[in-house]
């Protein structure tokens, strides 16, 4: 028997299928030829005026740098909360063997970050870590930070309950991890920060700090954490930072993230973008409000609290095997198994299977990405197969999905729409930016398939985590994968309003995990469990 609440939850979902396709055929046309003009004239002299603030700011204050690119909508959208409580940040646990001092770390960093020169001229490879924002006349600018100390970003964690004296634990790492992530930035200063924790026990047995100190250097272990805002940096950003720690090179995601796009690429893709973009908009905008079902916030049950899940280790040929025995992508299995996971989730605990879609947001690169460190990426939408019974049904429907993702006008039109966006002033962009419908967020990070050395070979990197935007928005939940060392760790940032228990975070994951081992052995027609 159904309770009333899921009983509402169906109705709306009935009534919206048939109003969602009237409204589609509505304002189609209306959002085409609004969307032409705003473009011709709104957006073309905007960003003509903001090239004119531009000049004009910086003749009156030489300190300024470069405007924020016009695509990091982020850091408008979050720029008056970044000294409190910002939603957008990207957070990289590394896990090392050897003993480092904060010292060590601070000078390497300034060394391979901070002070790195571009080989074919003496600028900044990375100036924006020695940069931060500021407002001139509603515009976000970069500033040099005149007042740089290496000391403000890197430095040992602190708290009231982590001290010098505590020896951190992979349970209270997951605690320290959830709160840097949520902690505002330093006011004037470049939005990143590194941290240091020495006193790490991964196995947890060693309860001193005294025990630990009488294990040799090279059998103690140390643990990093790394967090920028997603509006100055992204994964591929980041990743690069870390590899550069190294003397290894950058091996994985160079050739296929950061190429060249075709001759005349960006021409075709605008007029795409213009021609067919808005329509598809419409289309997605109407189809993704997704909040009619019992996985999100139905009757505001998001508290903006989240908690964090990992999975162990995972072979990562368990994904390559379900991967290549399906014919579908990398990508396709992990979405299919995020499908597979909130369908037995939602089965298990007697709630309704949405008629309309879940949606979810993955970051797509786009073309020419930048090596320096900007924000390159945009949120595509693609509906959840959680309808499908079967984890083949549910795979092969994902990776169908991702592919007219990725060959549709969307993605043309969202990075079109978003330059304009990007380049409004920063209230226009919090308010245009604006995001909606949204339930589940799916991020990766892929490292080398070897263990990194780092100084000199007194360390060795052996594991990662990663989240984007743990507290972001109106997200339910969010989902990070890093695939490093021939291993996969997934993360899952839950909302605490809809996973008001950490075993139900727990839960869903197994459910995820359970797909996966599913589909590498052929993924039949099983159950809907």
């Amino acid at each position: 028997m159904l309770n009333s609440g899921v009983t509402m939850g169906l109705l709306r979902s009935i009534v919206w299928i048939p109003l969602r396709f009237i409204l589609l055929l509505l304002f189609s046309p209306i959002v085409t030829v609004g969307y032409w003009a705003l473009v011709l004239v709104v957006a073309i002299p905007s960003k003509i005026f903001r090239q004119l603030v531009s000049f004009v700011a910086r003749q009156h204050d030489r300190d300024l740098g470069n405007l924020v690119t016009p695509k990091g909508v982020l850091a408008g959208r979050d720029f008056a909360d970044w000294t409190t409580a910002p939603s957008h940040s990207i957070t990289v646990v590394l896990k090392l063997r050897g003993k480092c001092d904060i010292q060590t770390l601070q000078k390497q960093i300034l060394h391979t970050w901070v002070h790195k020169r571009n080989k074919e001229n003496a600028f900044l490879e990375y100036p924006e870590l020695q940069q931060y924002c500021t407002l001139r006349l509603g515009y976000l600018f970069f500033k040099w930070d005149r007042k740089f100390d290496i000391a403000n970003h890197v430095k040992l964690y602190k708290s009231e309950d982590i001290h010098e004296e505590t020896v951190v634990n992979d349970e209270k790492l997951h605690s320290i991890w959830e709160k840097v992530t949520k902690r505002g930035y330093n006011p004037k200063t470049s939005p990143w920060e590194f941290i240091l924790i020495e006193n790490y026990d991964p196995h947890g047995k060693v309860c001193s700090v005294d025990k630990l100190e009488q294990i040799p250097d090279e059998e103690r272990s140390c643990a990093w954490i790394f967090r920028a805002h997603h509006g100055i940096s992204d994964g591929f950003s980041i990743y690069q930072l870390l590899i550069s720690l190294t003397d290894q090179g950058l091996p994985l995601w160079e050739q296929e993230t950061a190429c060249e796009a075709p001759k005349h690429f960006n021409f075709l893709m605008n007029l795409q973008a213009f021609v067919y973009g808005p329509p598809t908009f419409t289309n997605n905008l109407l189809n993704g409000v997704d909040y009619l079902h019992d996985l999100h916030y139905c009757n505001n049950r998001l508290s903006g609290k989240y908690s964090t899940v990992t999975s162990s280790s995972l072979d990562v040929k368990f994904v390559k095997n379900a991967s290549k025995l399906h014919g579908v992508s990398f990508h396709a299995v992990l979405l299919g198994a995020i499908s597979g996971g909130i369908r037995k989730y939602l089965l298990k605990n007697n709630l309704t299977i949405p008629l309309q879609p879940i949606r979810l947001a993955m970051p797509i690169s786009q073309p020419n990405h930048t090596t320096k460190l900007r924000n390159e990426w945009l949120a595509g939408m693609v509906d959840l197969s959680v309808e499908k019974e079967t984890a083949k049904q549910r795979l092969l429907t994902m990776n169908e999905r991702l592919q007219g993702l990725k060959n549709g006008s969307l993605m043309p039109f969202l990075t079109q729409a978003m330059t304009f966006v990007g380049g409004f002033p920063v209230e226009a962009a919090r308010l245009l930016s604006t995001k909606s419908g949204t339930s589940v967020m799916y991020s990766e990070m892929r490292g080398p398939n070897i263990p990194l050395t780092l100084f000199d070979k007194r360390l060795t990197l052996y594991g990662l985590m990663y989240s984007f935007g743990l507290g972001t928005d109106d997200l339910g939940v969010g989902f990070s994968s890093v695939s490093y060392n021939e291993k996969i760790t997934l993360m899952l940032t839950l909302d605490q309003g809809i996973f008001k228990t950490k075993e139900k975070g727990q839960e869903l994951m197994k459910c995820i995990v359970s797909d996966i081992e599913e589909l590498q052995f052929g993924g039949s027609a099983h159950s809907q469990l």
